[in-house]
Protein backbone atom coordinates (compact mmCIF):
# COMPACT_ATOMS: atom_id res chain seq x y z
CA UNK A 1 0.00 0.00 0.00
CA UNK A 2 2.84 2.26 -0.42
CA UNK A 3 2.33 5.18 -2.14
CA UNK A 4 3.80 7.10 -4.55
CA UNK A 5 5.82 10.27 -4.47
CA UNK A 6 3.26 12.73 -6.05
CA UNK A 7 5.45 15.31 -9.02
CA UNK A 8 5.28 18.79 -8.34
CA UNK A 9 6.07 22.13 -10.42
CA UNK A 10 8.10 24.35 -7.45
CA UNK A 11 10.42 26.20 -9.07
CA UNK A 12 13.59 27.20 -8.30
CA UNK A 13 16.83 28.94 -10.16
CA UNK A 14 20.07 27.29 -9.03
CA UNK A 15 21.28 30.04 -7.20
CA UNK A 16 17.95 29.47 -4.78
CA UNK A 17 18.84 25.89 -4.92
CA UNK A 18 22.23 26.09 -3.55
CA UNK A 19 20.75 29.42 -0.78
CA UNK A 20 17.76 27.27 0.74
CA UNK A 21 20.00 23.90 0.70
CA UNK A 22 23.19 25.83 2.55
CA UNK A 23 25.04 23.86 -0.32
CA UNK A 24 28.18 24.67 -2.59
CA UNK A 25 27.47 25.29 -6.72
CA UNK A 26 30.33 22.86 -7.79
CA UNK A 27 29.14 22.97 -11.16
CA UNK A 28 27.19 24.65 -13.38
CA UNK A 29 27.12 24.73 -17.69
CA UNK A 30 24.38 27.39 -17.52
CA UNK A 31 24.38 30.28 -14.61
CA UNK A 32 20.44 30.13 -15.76
CA UNK A 33 19.61 26.68 -15.12
CA UNK A 34 16.03 26.53 -13.54
CA UNK A 35 14.67 23.56 -11.66
CA UNK A 36 10.85 23.55 -12.07
CA UNK A 37 9.84 20.78 -10.21
CA UNK A 38 11.66 18.47 -7.24
CA UNK A 39 11.76 15.08 -7.49
CA UNK A 40 13.77 12.02 -5.55
CA UNK A 41 13.05 9.27 -7.98
CA UNK A 42 14.99 9.43 -11.36
CA UNK A 43 12.18 7.44 -12.73
CA UNK A 44 10.11 10.28 -12.46
CA UNK A 45 12.03 13.14 -12.96
CA UNK A 46 11.05 14.99 -16.63
CA UNK A 47 13.17 17.41 -18.90
CA UNK A 48 13.81 20.80 -16.72
CA UNK A 49 13.25 19.41 -13.23
CA UNK A 50 15.73 19.17 -10.27
CA UNK A 51 16.65 16.10 -8.66
CA UNK A 52 17.69 15.43 -4.89
CA UNK A 53 19.39 12.54 -4.55
CA UNK A 54 18.77 10.83 -0.55
CA UNK A 55 20.86 8.17 1.09
CA UNK A 56 18.50 5.27 2.12
CA UNK A 57 18.28 2.34 4.29
CA UNK A 58 17.99 0.42 0.80
CA UNK A 59 18.68 3.02 -1.97
CA UNK A 60 21.50 5.60 -2.31
CA UNK A 61 20.13 8.06 -4.55
CA UNK A 62 23.68 8.50 -5.48
CA UNK A 63 23.16 5.50 -7.82
CA UNK A 64 20.54 7.02 -9.92
CA UNK A 65 22.11 10.43 -10.50
CA UNK A 66 23.15 9.41 -14.26
CA UNK A 67 19.49 8.37 -14.92
CA UNK A 68 18.23 11.40 -13.15
CA UNK A 69 20.99 13.80 -15.76
CA UNK A 70 19.92 11.21 -18.70
CA UNK A 71 15.58 12.07 -18.40
CA UNK A 72 16.88 15.44 -18.28
CA UNK A 73 16.97 16.77 -15.15
CA UNK A 74 18.27 20.41 -14.85
CA UNK A 75 20.00 21.08 -11.66
CA UNK A 76 21.42 17.79 -9.66
CA UNK A 77 21.86 17.87 -5.62
CA UNK A 78 24.33 15.89 -4.35
CA UNK A 79 25.98 15.12 -1.08
CA UNK A 80 29.63 16.34 -0.76
CA UNK A 81 32.35 13.97 -2.40
CA UNK A 82 29.75 12.44 -4.87
CA UNK A 83 30.68 12.32 -8.14
CA UNK A 84 28.06 13.76 -11.51
CA UNK A 85 30.19 12.31 -14.73
CA UNK A 86 27.85 14.72 -16.58
CA UNK A 87 29.10 18.02 -17.49
CA UNK A 88 26.20 19.16 -18.87
CA UNK A 89 23.82 19.45 -15.83
CA UNK A 90 24.38 22.01 -12.66
CA UNK A 91 25.32 20.57 -9.20
CA UNK A 92 24.38 21.19 -6.00
CA UNK A 93 26.54 19.67 -2.89
CA UNK A 94 25.26 19.36 0.19
CA UNK A 95 25.78 17.51 3.91
CA UNK A 96 22.32 15.55 3.46
CA UNK A 97 20.10 14.87 0.90
CA UNK A 98 17.82 14.65 2.67
CA UNK A 99 17.63 17.52 4.89
CA UNK A 100 18.36 19.37 1.53
CA UNK A 101 14.61 17.92 0.24
CA UNK A 102 13.70 19.39 3.63
CA UNK A 103 14.60 23.08 3.32
CA UNK A 104 13.38 23.36 -0.53
CA UNK A 105 10.11 22.23 0.55
CA UNK A 106 9.99 24.63 3.75
CA UNK A 107 11.40 27.25 1.49
CA UNK A 108 8.75 26.30 -1.62
CA UNK A 109 5.61 26.66 2.05
CA UNK A 110 6.83 29.99 3.09
CA UNK A 111 6.98 31.63 -0.64
CA UNK A 112 3.11 29.87 -0.96
CA UNK A 113 2.38 31.89 2.30
CA UNK A 114 4.30 34.77 1.03
CA UNK A 115 1.64 35.15 -1.87
CA UNK A 116 -1.42 34.02 -0.59
CA UNK A 117 -1.56 35.97 2.97
CA UNK A 118 -4.81 34.38 4.26
CA UNK A 119 -3.87 30.61 3.25
CA UNK A 120 -3.83 28.94 6.52
CA UNK A 121 -1.95 25.26 7.33
CA UNK A 122 -3.05 22.35 9.53
CA UNK A 123 -0.74 19.78 10.93
CA UNK A 124 -1.97 16.48 12.52
CA UNK A 125 0.00 13.92 14.75
CA UNK A 126 -0.91 11.40 17.00
CA UNK A 127 -0.53 7.65 18.04
CA UNK A 128 -3.91 6.77 16.10
CA UNK A 129 -6.28 8.12 14.28
CA UNK A 130 -4.14 10.59 11.76
CA UNK A 131 -5.57 9.69 8.73
CA UNK A 132 -8.56 9.30 9.46
CA UNK A 133 -8.82 12.67 10.86
CA UNK A 134 -6.51 14.19 7.94
CA UNK A 135 -8.86 13.21 5.38
CA UNK A 136 -12.31 14.19 7.46
CA UNK A 137 -10.60 17.65 8.16
CA UNK A 138 -9.83 18.15 4.71
CA UNK A 139 -13.10 16.93 3.13
CA UNK A 140 -14.57 19.63 5.54
CA UNK A 141 -11.72 22.79 4.64
CA UNK A 142 -11.99 21.62 0.93
CA UNK A 143 -15.84 22.51 1.16
CA UNK A 144 -15.36 25.93 1.81
CA UNK A 145 -11.98 26.27 -0.51
CA UNK A 146 -10.24 24.74 -2.26
CA UNK A 147 -7.87 21.87 0.12
CA UNK A 148 -4.08 20.48 -0.45
CA UNK A 149 -3.96 16.95 1.77
CA UNK A 150 -1.47 14.57 2.36
CA UNK A 151 -2.38 11.49 0.35
CA UNK A 152 -1.92 7.94 1.58
CA UNK A 153 1.07 7.44 3.69
CA UNK A 154 3.21 10.28 2.85
CA UNK A 155 3.82 11.46 6.45
CA UNK A 156 7.24 10.93 6.56
CA UNK A 157 10.96 13.14 5.88
CA UNK A 158 10.80 11.81 2.45
CA UNK A 159 6.69 11.55 1.83
CA UNK A 160 5.91 15.02 3.34
CA UNK A 161 8.48 17.63 1.86
CA UNK A 162 7.31 15.64 -1.56
CA UNK A 163 3.52 16.90 -0.88
CA UNK A 164 4.38 20.42 0.66
CA UNK A 165 6.16 21.08 -3.08
CA UNK A 166 2.84 20.46 -4.60
CA UNK A 167 1.41 23.41 -3.00
CA UNK A 168 0.03 25.66 -5.69
CA UNK A 169 -2.64 27.84 -5.29
CA UNK A 170 -5.23 26.66 -2.99
CA UNK A 171 -6.71 28.17 0.11
CA UNK A 172 -5.40 25.36 2.53
CA UNK A 173 -3.27 22.75 3.62
CA UNK A 174 -3.77 19.43 5.79
CA UNK A 175 -0.34 17.39 6.83
CA UNK A 176 -0.54 14.27 8.61
CA UNK A 177 2.92 13.76 10.57
CA UNK A 178 4.02 10.47 10.93
CA UNK A 179 7.17 9.34 13.44
CA UNK A 180 9.82 6.61 13.72
CA UNK A 181 12.60 7.87 15.34
CA UNK A 182 13.22 10.77 17.76
CA UNK A 183 13.42 14.78 16.47
CA UNK A 184 10.91 13.67 13.55
CA UNK A 185 7.65 15.42 14.50
CA UNK A 186 9.68 18.60 15.30
CA UNK A 187 11.51 18.06 12.42
CA UNK A 188 8.34 17.90 9.99
CA UNK A 189 6.32 20.71 11.80
CA UNK A 190 9.61 22.62 10.96
CA UNK A 191 9.22 22.16 7.11
CA UNK A 192 5.32 23.21 7.47
CA UNK A 193 4.81 25.43 10.04
CA UNK A 194 1.34 24.70 10.67
CA UNK A 195 -1.12 27.92 11.98
CA UNK A 196 -3.21 25.02 13.80
CA UNK A 197 -1.72 22.02 15.31
CA UNK A 198 -4.03 18.70 16.34
CA UNK A 199 -2.24 16.12 19.04
CA UNK A 200 -5.16 13.71 19.04
CA UNK A 201 -3.79 11.46 21.38
CA UNK A 202 -0.58 9.37 23.15
CA UNK A 203 -0.27 5.82 22.70
CA UNK A 204 3.15 3.17 22.56
CA UNK A 205 2.97 3.08 18.67
CA UNK A 206 6.68 3.20 17.49
CA UNK A 207 7.89 3.01 21.46
CA UNK A 208 11.23 0.91 20.28
CA UNK A 209 12.60 3.86 19.19
CA UNK A 210 11.50 6.10 22.05
CA UNK A 211 12.91 4.26 25.30
CA UNK A 212 9.73 1.78 25.46
CA UNK A 213 7.65 4.48 27.46
CA UNK A 214 4.62 6.58 26.66
CA UNK A 215 6.04 9.68 28.44
CA UNK A 216 8.71 9.61 25.88
CA UNK A 217 6.11 9.56 23.01
CA UNK A 218 4.44 11.85 24.39
CA UNK A 219 7.54 14.72 24.23
CA UNK A 220 7.63 14.06 20.75
CA UNK A 221 3.96 13.92 19.38
CA UNK A 222 4.36 17.04 21.62
CA UNK A 223 6.86 18.85 19.53
CA UNK A 224 4.01 19.66 17.25
CA UNK A 225 2.90 22.37 19.65
CA UNK A 226 6.28 24.23 19.43
CA UNK A 227 6.15 24.68 16.01
CA UNK A 228 3.08 27.08 16.37
CA UNK A 229 3.17 30.81 16.53
CA UNK A 230 1.63 32.81 19.41
CA UNK A 231 -0.84 33.44 16.76
CA UNK A 232 -1.36 29.90 16.30
CA UNK A 233 -4.11 27.48 17.28
CA UNK A 234 -3.61 23.99 19.31
CA UNK A 235 -5.90 21.26 19.33
CA UNK A 236 -5.66 18.86 21.78
CA UNK A 237 -7.80 15.69 22.74
CA UNK A 238 -9.19 16.91 26.22
CA UNK A 239 -9.67 12.67 27.13
CA UNK A 240 -5.76 12.05 26.62
CA UNK A 241 -3.77 13.53 29.89
CA UNK A 242 -0.89 13.03 28.08
CA UNK A 243 -2.09 14.60 25.11
CA UNK A 244 -3.21 17.39 27.21
CA UNK A 245 -0.18 17.93 28.80
CA UNK A 246 1.86 18.68 25.91
CA UNK A 247 -0.46 22.36 26.03
CA UNK A 248 2.59 23.60 28.31
CA UNK A 249 4.74 23.86 25.25
CA UNK A 250 3.19 26.44 23.01
CA UNK A 251 1.73 29.99 23.74
CA UNK A 252 -0.55 29.36 21.18
CA UNK A 253 -4.10 29.20 21.43
CA UNK A 254 -6.13 26.01 23.66
CA UNK A 255 -8.93 23.99 21.92
CA UNK A 256 -10.09 20.71 23.17
CA UNK A 257 -12.12 18.19 21.55
CA UNK A 258 -13.77 14.91 23.25
CA UNK A 259 -16.25 13.46 25.37
CA UNK A 260 -15.48 15.57 28.50
CA UNK A 261 -17.32 18.89 29.91
CA UNK A 262 -14.24 20.98 28.92
CA UNK A 263 -14.16 20.26 25.52
CA UNK A 264 -14.53 23.11 23.11
CA UNK A 265 -16.30 20.40 20.39
CA UNK A 266 -17.39 17.73 22.81
CA UNK A 267 -19.06 14.70 21.14
CA UNK A 268 -22.29 13.45 23.50
CA UNK A 269 -23.78 11.13 21.36
CA UNK A 270 -23.45 8.09 18.46
CA UNK A 271 -26.17 5.51 17.77
CA UNK A 272 -24.55 2.96 15.73
CA UNK A 273 -26.30 2.87 12.00
CA UNK A 274 -25.34 -0.12 9.91
CA UNK A 275 -21.43 0.41 9.06
CA UNK A 276 -21.74 3.72 10.08
CA UNK A 277 -22.43 6.08 12.80
CA UNK A 278 -24.66 9.24 13.58
CA UNK A 279 -22.27 11.02 16.03
CA UNK A 280 -24.33 14.22 17.91
CA UNK A 281 -21.49 16.70 18.71
CA UNK A 282 -22.03 20.15 20.60
CA UNK A 283 -20.03 22.99 19.70
CA UNK A 284 -20.36 26.71 21.32
CA UNK A 285 -23.69 25.84 22.68
CA UNK A 286 -24.61 24.09 19.39
CA UNK A 287 -26.13 20.84 19.17
CA UNK A 288 -25.64 19.19 15.95
CA UNK A 289 -25.52 15.31 14.05
CA UNK A 290 -23.45 14.18 11.60
CA UNK A 291 -23.88 11.32 9.54
CA UNK A 292 -20.16 9.60 9.44
CA UNK A 293 -19.97 6.77 6.91
CA UNK A 294 -17.63 4.51 8.95
CA UNK A 295 -18.19 2.58 12.13
CA UNK A 296 -16.51 3.03 16.24
CA UNK A 297 -16.17 5.73 18.97
CA UNK A 298 -12.87 6.19 17.72
CA UNK A 299 -14.06 7.17 14.92
CA UNK A 300 -16.32 10.07 16.05
CA UNK A 301 -13.93 11.22 18.19
CA UNK A 302 -11.53 11.93 14.84
CA UNK A 303 -14.73 13.50 13.97
CA UNK A 304 -14.64 15.49 16.82
CA UNK A 305 -11.27 16.97 15.71
CA UNK A 306 -11.53 17.59 12.63
CA UNK A 307 -14.67 19.94 13.48
CA UNK A 308 -12.13 21.36 15.90
CA UNK A 309 -9.05 21.77 13.69
CA UNK A 310 -11.45 22.78 10.93
CA UNK A 311 -12.84 25.73 12.88
CA UNK A 312 -9.55 26.92 13.74
CA UNK A 313 -8.45 26.90 10.50
CA UNK A 314 -11.09 28.86 9.28
CA UNK A 315 -10.95 30.99 11.99
CA UNK A 316 -14.76 30.61 12.79
CA UNK A 317 -17.39 28.19 13.10
CA UNK A 318 -18.14 26.28 9.66
CA UNK A 319 -21.98 25.81 9.07
CA UNK A 320 -23.10 22.29 10.38
CA UNK A 321 -24.73 22.07 7.08
CA UNK A 322 -21.49 22.28 5.51
CA UNK A 323 -19.95 19.49 7.55
CA UNK A 324 -22.67 17.09 6.99
CA UNK A 325 -22.18 17.66 3.43
CA UNK A 326 -18.39 17.16 3.25
CA UNK A 327 -18.46 14.49 5.74
CA UNK A 328 -21.52 12.56 4.32
CA UNK A 329 -20.14 12.74 0.75
CA UNK A 330 -16.88 11.10 1.89
CA UNK A 331 -15.59 7.92 1.39
CA UNK A 332 -13.01 6.09 4.10
CA UNK A 333 -9.99 5.19 2.22
CA UNK A 334 -8.93 1.28 1.76
CA UNK A 335 -7.80 -0.08 4.93
CA UNK A 336 -8.76 2.16 7.11
CA UNK A 337 -12.21 1.07 9.40
CA UNK A 338 -13.78 0.48 5.75
CA UNK A 339 -16.84 -2.25 5.70
CA UNK A 340 -17.81 -3.76 2.63
CA UNK A 341 -20.14 -6.81 1.84
CA UNK A 342 -18.96 -10.29 0.10
CA UNK A 343 -20.67 -12.89 -1.60
CA UNK A 344 -22.92 -15.10 1.19
CA UNK A 345 -23.52 -11.94 3.15
CA UNK A 346 -20.43 -11.95 4.59
CA UNK A 347 -19.23 -8.96 5.99
CA UNK A 348 -15.39 -7.18 6.25
CA UNK A 349 -14.10 -4.47 8.65
CA UNK A 350 -10.16 -4.06 6.43
CA UNK A 351 -8.74 -2.09 9.34
CA UNK A 352 -5.17 -3.47 7.71
CA UNK A 353 -3.64 -0.73 7.04
CA UNK A 354 -1.62 -0.24 9.91
CA UNK A 355 -1.68 -1.52 13.72
CA UNK A 356 -0.14 -0.46 17.91
CA UNK A 357 -2.02 -1.32 20.62
CA UNK A 358 -4.88 1.85 20.63
CA UNK A 359 -5.91 1.04 17.13
CA UNK A 360 -6.07 -2.78 17.61
CA UNK A 361 -8.44 -1.92 20.63
CA UNK A 362 -10.38 0.57 18.69
CA UNK A 363 -11.06 -2.20 15.80
CA UNK A 364 -12.32 -4.59 18.38
CA UNK A 365 -14.75 -1.79 19.91
CA UNK A 366 -16.15 -1.34 16.27
CA UNK A 367 -16.23 -5.60 15.42
CA UNK A 368 -17.83 -5.89 18.77
CA UNK A 369 -20.56 -2.97 17.11
CA UNK A 370 -20.72 -4.44 14.09
CA UNK A 371 -21.73 -8.28 15.22
CA UNK A 372 -24.28 -6.48 17.78
CA UNK A 373 -25.43 -5.04 14.28
CA UNK A 374 -27.03 -8.42 13.85
CA UNK A 375 -23.80 -10.49 12.88
CA UNK A 376 -23.81 -14.30 13.20
CA UNK A 377 -20.10 -14.65 14.07
CA UNK A 378 -17.68 -12.08 14.86
CA UNK A 379 -13.76 -13.14 13.60
CA UNK A 380 -10.62 -11.52 13.96
CA UNK A 381 -7.55 -12.01 11.46
CA UNK A 382 -4.56 -10.46 13.23
CA UNK A 383 -1.06 -9.61 12.06
CA UNK A 384 1.18 -8.42 14.99
CA UNK A 385 2.08 -4.71 15.47
CA UNK A 386 5.74 -4.18 15.44
CA UNK A 387 7.79 -1.25 16.35
CA UNK A 388 7.21 -1.59 20.23
CA UNK A 389 10.55 -2.74 21.52
CA UNK A 390 10.69 -3.85 25.19
CA UNK A 391 6.63 -3.35 25.49
CA UNK A 392 5.36 -5.91 22.95
CA UNK A 393 5.45 -9.13 24.80
CA UNK A 394 3.38 -7.09 27.42
CA UNK A 395 1.15 -5.35 24.19
CA UNK A 396 0.40 -8.35 22.72
CA UNK A 397 -0.70 -10.55 26.19
CA UNK A 398 -2.86 -7.45 26.59
CA UNK A 399 -4.47 -7.39 22.94
CA UNK A 400 -5.18 -11.26 23.87
CA UNK A 401 -7.19 -10.09 27.35
CA UNK A 402 -9.22 -8.20 24.97
CA UNK A 403 -9.97 -10.56 22.39
CA UNK A 404 -11.24 -12.85 25.94
CA UNK A 405 -13.13 -9.68 27.28
CA UNK A 406 -15.29 -9.47 23.58
CA UNK A 407 -15.38 -13.31 23.67
CA UNK A 408 -15.35 -12.80 20.02
CA UNK A 409 -15.91 -16.46 18.24
CA UNK A 410 -12.87 -16.99 16.44
CA UNK A 411 -9.01 -15.10 16.22
CA UNK A 412 -6.81 -16.31 13.41
CA UNK A 413 -3.45 -15.33 13.51
CA UNK A 414 -1.22 -14.61 11.07
CA UNK A 415 2.63 -15.40 12.84
CA UNK A 416 5.15 -13.34 15.23
CA UNK A 417 4.42 -11.37 17.91
CA UNK A 418 0.64 -12.16 17.99
CA UNK A 419 1.15 -15.38 19.35
CA UNK A 420 1.43 -14.07 22.23
CA UNK A 421 -1.83 -12.91 22.31
CA UNK A 422 -3.74 -16.38 20.34
CA UNK A 423 -1.92 -17.84 23.64
CA UNK A 424 -3.82 -15.49 26.08
CA UNK A 425 -7.27 -15.52 23.88
CA UNK A 426 -6.78 -19.77 24.18
CA UNK A 427 -6.41 -19.53 28.12
CA UNK A 428 -9.99 -17.75 28.18
CA UNK A 429 -11.26 -20.31 26.11
CA UNK A 430 -11.50 -18.75 22.66
CA UNK A 431 -10.95 -20.45 19.51
CA UNK A 432 -7.51 -19.89 17.87
CA UNK A 433 -6.05 -21.15 14.35
CA UNK A 434 -2.52 -19.90 14.00
CA UNK A 435 -0.84 -19.39 10.53
CA UNK A 436 2.61 -18.79 9.31
CA UNK A 437 2.07 -15.75 7.68
CA UNK A 438 -1.12 -13.45 6.08
CA UNK A 439 -1.40 -15.06 2.83
CA UNK A 440 -2.37 -19.12 5.09
CA UNK A 441 -4.64 -16.51 7.18
CA UNK A 442 -6.43 -15.92 4.36
CA UNK A 443 -6.77 -19.27 3.66
CA UNK A 444 -8.11 -20.42 6.59
CA UNK A 445 -10.31 -18.00 7.29
CA UNK A 446 -11.91 -18.65 3.48
CA UNK A 447 -12.29 -21.99 4.40
CA UNK A 448 -14.37 -21.15 7.93
CA UNK A 449 -16.50 -17.94 7.39
CA UNK A 450 -19.81 -18.35 6.47
CA UNK A 451 -23.39 -16.67 6.00
CA UNK A 452 -23.60 -13.75 8.18
CA UNK A 453 -20.26 -13.46 9.59
CA UNK A 454 -17.99 -10.33 9.97
CA UNK A 455 -14.62 -10.43 9.80
CA UNK A 456 -11.64 -8.21 10.79
CA UNK A 457 -8.25 -8.04 9.21
CA UNK A 458 -5.82 -6.02 11.18
CA UNK A 459 -1.96 -5.39 11.53
CA UNK A 460 0.93 -3.84 11.12
CA UNK A 461 2.21 -2.57 8.02
CA UNK A 462 4.53 -5.36 7.91
CA UNK A 463 2.65 -7.99 8.62
CA UNK A 464 0.68 -7.43 5.04
CA UNK A 465 -3.02 -9.00 6.44
CA UNK A 466 -4.49 -7.40 3.54
CA UNK A 467 -2.44 -10.08 1.50
CA UNK A 468 -4.97 -12.59 3.77
CA UNK A 469 -7.74 -10.07 2.92
CA UNK A 470 -7.59 -10.68 -1.08
CA UNK A 471 -7.52 -14.34 -0.48
CA UNK A 472 -10.93 -14.11 0.96
CA UNK A 473 -12.47 -11.42 -1.76
CA UNK A 474 -11.13 -13.78 -4.22
CA UNK A 475 -12.92 -16.78 -2.93
CA UNK A 476 -16.33 -14.36 -1.83
CA UNK A 477 -16.77 -11.95 -4.48
CA UNK A 478 -16.96 -7.97 -2.86
CA UNK A 479 -20.77 -7.56 -3.75
CA UNK A 480 -21.35 -3.92 -1.77
CA UNK A 481 -19.46 -1.16 -0.17
CA UNK A 482 -21.11 -0.78 3.50
CA UNK A 483 -19.62 2.77 4.05
CA UNK A 484 -21.15 4.30 0.87
CA UNK A 485 -22.05 7.94 1.32
CA UNK A 486 -24.85 9.96 2.02
CA UNK A 487 -26.29 13.23 1.14
CA UNK A 488 -29.40 13.80 3.66
CA UNK A 489 -29.45 17.08 5.58
CA UNK A 490 -28.28 18.26 8.51
CA UNK A 491 -30.17 18.32 11.51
Amino acid sequence: MATAIPSNTARFSVWELAAVTGGELTQLPDDRATAVGIATDSRAVVPGQGFVAISGERLDGHDFVDAAVASGASVVVVEHGRIVASKGVAVVEVDSGLAAFGRLACAHVRRWRRNRPGARIAAITGSAGKTTTKELLSAILSAVGPCHATTGNLNNRVGLPAVALGLLDQASAVFELGMSMPGEIAELAGIVLPDVAVLLNVGVAHAEGFGGSRAGIAREKGAIFEALSERGVAVVNADDPAAEAQLTRTSARHVRFGTTERADVRLVGRKATGAGSRVTLVRAGETFDVALPIPGEAAALDLAAAVAAADATCGSPIPASVIFAAVGGWTPPAGRSVVFELESDVWVLDDSYNANPASMRAAFETLAELRSAGRRRAICVLGEMRELGPLSHGEHDAIGEELVRHRFDLVIGCGGAVDVALRRAEQGGLAVRRAEHAEQAGELVASLVGPGDVVLFKGSRGAAVERGLAILEARYRRVASLCAPTSRGAT
